[in-house]
């Protein structure tokens, strides 16, 4: 099935496949009261300058302190030290934000995901250097937290090489590897769009970037579900491990996603982050 996308970016894109398939939005994914969250640059409404979301984000070059999240579960981004926030760029048709690879990240509130054992993350991101760097966790450290997740890029683990790897624990951890899923086929400077599936009790973690599947994990997890902590964006607890390069856009779901699902969300990110799947 080969998706096209019809995108406005003042309100909820649709995808829909040829051949007159019912269309998809990415809000469907929300549908049956998944908790996650929805984060899209491009829609600059959704951008403030402070974290308190007082001065709207309204031209290229300009600190992003608030990122609201559009999946309807408000679970904002946030940054409230000016330093460490995160540009909001335009250029060539698309709008991003760029971190600076120092200190840059943004973080939300508790996410409760203590409901559910299986997560699906989709990230739209262009990485400049081959710096080890988390681009999303669960928690303010994934190695030592029951119930976390974990996306990033780079050489902290060995067999992940430099490319991107996802990992996940419910009670247990053993290597970071045996939990891991990577992919080691694109080098910095390079955009892609990363799908990652974790399913603790299912003991797998899997990724993909541009549609390429990369190698599964499948070490024990544990037992146990996800837990309730906040999303860290661009840096392991806001602090260190800073990603260098920029998000297009970043969705959460407490859920695993289907085959066709995955797909229509690629191509949404695809079009976000200017990749030809």
């Amino acid at each position: 099935m080969r998706l096209t996308t019809a995108l406005n970016m003042t309100s909820t894109p649709v995808l829909y496949s040829r051949g007159g398939a019912v269309p998809f939005s990415i809000a469907d994914l929300f549908a049956s009261s998944e908790q996650g969250a929805w984060y899209d640059p491009s829609n600059i409404d959704t951008l403030f300058q402070d974290s308190a979301g007082t001065t709207p984000v309204t031209a290229s070059g300009q600190p992003v302190g608030k990122m609201l999240d559009k999946s309807g579960r408000a679970n904002h981004a946030t940054q409230a030290i000016s330093a460490k926030r995160p540009t909001y760029t335009e250029g060539s048709g698309l709008s991003w934000l760029a971190f600076d690879g120092v200190d840059d990240a943004m973080v939300t509130g508790n996410i409760d995901f203590t409901g559910t054992d299986k997560m699906s993350l989709f990230v739209g991101v262009r990485r400049l250097t081959d710096n080890t760097a988390v681009l999303v966790e669960s928690s303010a450290n994934w190695n030592l937290i029951d119930g976390s997740l974990l996306l990033f890029t780079g050489t902290a683990h060995s067999g992940v090489g430099d490319g991107f790897s996802t990992a996940a624990r419910g009670s247990q951890r053993a290597t970071a590897y045996q939990f891991g899923a990577t992919d080691d086929t694109f080098e910095p400077p390079v955009t892609l769009v990363l799908s990652a599936s974790n399913d603790i009790s299912g003991d797998l973690s899997s990724i993909r970037g541009n549609g390429v599947a990369g190698q599964n994990g499948t070490g024990e997890k544990g037992a146990g579900n996800f837990n309730n902590l906040p999303l860290f964006i661009g840096a392991r607890n806001a602090s260190k491990l800073a990603f260098e390069g920029n998000f297009y856009g970043i969705i959460l779901r407490g859920s695993l996603s289907t085959a066709a699902e995955i797909s229509a969300v690629e191509a949404y990110l695809a079009a976000k982050s200017g990749v030809t799947l």
